[in-house]
């Protein structure tokens, strides 16, 4: 698995745990209240983290594209 593939699957995790803490404490559960500001921030900061791993792959992408362009050059 490259680089691009490893980022896209930590990305794609990051998501799925957003998407059970909501399920974990929906606005019905019993402890919504109690957890909700800690619940928030950790979805911001999970949400955060697959912003940055996005400017990454564009990164990692563009600097791959870069590289084969010059190895296509040089032969």
């Amino acid at each position: 698995m490259d680089d691009t593939q490893e980022l896209i699957a930590i990305q794609q995790e990051l998501e799925q745990i957003s998407d059970r803490l909501r399920k974990i404490f929906p606005q019905t559960h019993p402890q919504f209240d109690d957890v909700f500001e800690d619940v928030g921030a950790a979805g911001y900061y999970l949400r955060e983290a697959g912003y940055r791993l996005e400017s990454v792959l564009q990164t990692v992408q563009r600097d791959s594209g870069v590289r084969a362009s010059e190895e296509t050059e040089i032969e």
